[in-house]
């Protein structure tokens, strides 16, 4: 069945966990954090470890990566309406941290 696409970033972060494939993050232990702005101002955090995700609303201690998104960039991201790559690539939302992480998530979560 078909998820349904997230009407808010919020809604899609907070979802993140529901699209979740432990099969492609074996082994992986990160925590990615969301500072979010713009018309939905936030921070919201995912903790992949032990093939098991969970979505957080506030600040993580210490992230592995940290990604400063306007909240509509990243609902376009999540409902696939906008290569991450690409948005990346031209400025639409910067990170801080680990790289590697980053890189890999989005096959983490099934779209």
């Amino acid at each position: 069945m078909a998820q349904e696409l997230p009407n808010t970033c919020k809604e899609g972060l907070m979802g993140m966990p529901d699209v979740f494939k432990p099969d492609k993050a074996a082994g992986v232990s990160a925590v990615i954090q969301f500072k979010v702005t713009g018309a939905e101002p936030g921070n919201y955090y995912l903790e992949v470890k032990e093939g098991k995700c969970t979505a957080t609303e506030g600040e993580h201690a210490s992230p592995t990566v940290t990604i400063n998104t306007p909240a509509d960039v990243w609902l376009k991201i999540m409902r696939r309406e906008l290569d991450a790559t690409t948005a990346f690539m031209s400025g639409q939302f910067t990170f801080t941290g680990d790289m590697g992480t980053l890189m890999q998530m989005g096959s983490w979560f099934e779209q």
